[in-house]
């Protein structure tokens, strides 16, 4: 995610749900300072991300190495 809200509410989410599946696990959740967008500025060849970054604007995706991670089950446009 970008970094805002919803990444914050995923994680809170996923730190809930995994207590709810094991008890006893402590597996931390971690979150990119400034989400993936900030981390695909930093590392334009996409450092260890896999696949794209949707954004809502001109650029519609940002992508590292342009990987292919899935394809679409309508279309099977790669995404």
């Amino acid at each position: 995610c970008t970094g805002g809200i919803r990444c914050e509410k995923a994680s809170a989410f996923l730190r809930r749900r995994l207590r709810e599946l094991d008890c006893e696990s402590d597996t931390p959740v971690y979150q990119l300072e400034g989400g993936i967008h900030r981390y695909l500025e930093a590392f334009p060849d996409g450092g260890h991300f896999k696949g794209a970054n949707f954004v809502f604007d001109k650029r519609a995706q940002m992508r590292g190495d342009g990987s292919v991670v899935g394809r679409c089950g309508e279309c099977s446009a790669p995404w």
